[in-house]
Order: C-alpha cells, then sequence, then structure tokens
C-alpha cells in the first residue's frame, strides 16, 4: 500500500484535529493544548504497508512536547505512557471507531488498519 497523497494525509489531519475538537485528545480528554502525535514517525511501514502518515494521535501537550519532563511523555516514556493511559494502538482503535461512526468509513484501508494494530505501541 502506497504512502497518502498530500492531500489526503492534510484532510485526515484536520480529521483529527476535529476528532480532538470535539471528543478531546489522549489521555484525558481536553479539547485544547494538543500536539498531533506521529506514533511511529511519518515514514515507518509495518509489514510493508506504509502506516507513518495514518497512525496520527491527538495527544496533550504536557504528555507530548519533547521539551516537558512530564514523566507519562510518550515521546520519551512510551512504555510509562501506555502503563499509565492505555497502548496507542488501543487508543487509535477508539478513536477511528467514532470518526468511522461519524464519517462512516476511515480514509485508509483495512490492511492499513491492522498493519497499525499489529505494532506494539
Amino acid at each position: 500500500m502506497s504512502e497518502p497523497t498530500a492531500a489526503q494525509e492534510k484532510a485526515w489531519l484536520n480529521r483529527i484535529t476535529r476528532y480532538a475538537e470535539e471528543h478531546g485528545a489522549f489521555p484525558k480528554g481536553d479539547t485544547y493544548e494538543f500536539d498531533r502525535h506521529h506514533v511511529v514517525g511519518r515514514k515507518r511501514k509495518e509489514n510493508k504497508v506504509h502506516i507513518g502518515k495514518w497512525f496520527v494521535l491527538p495527544i496533550m501537550k504536557k504528555y507530548h512536547d519533547v521539551n516537558s519532563n512530564n514523566p507519562f511523555n510518550v515521546t520519551h516514556w512510551r512504555r510509562r505512557y501506555g502503563i499509565e493511559f492505555g497502548w496507542q494502538t488501543d487508543q487509535f482503535a477508539a478513536m477511528c471507531a467514532v470518526i468511522k461512526s461519524e464519517d462512516g468509513s476511515l480514509p485508509f484501508s483495512l490492511e492499513v488498519y491492522h498493519a497499525i494494530q499489529s505494532t506494539r505501541y
């Protein structure tokens, strides 16, 4: 599966922003002060499937900012964050379920979704 086009990526990032504004960012549900976190980086492939530009979560800034000393900062302490707030694959699944219920579908294939779910994040 090829990477999304620039237009597809922009639309997905905008949809994630809308999700966070309407439902809250992870982990606590705040609707402000969040970043869009590329969980595995923008270039990642899993089982030859491009997932990096799709596997994105709205994360509260205090848990994402590289300058934050928060002990649950997802950028520095992914495992600690996961133990405290839940794994990012589970958060992604929850976000996708809401988006799918609201929009009728997701902008990527089941192959991409399953590749994301197969990561250990």
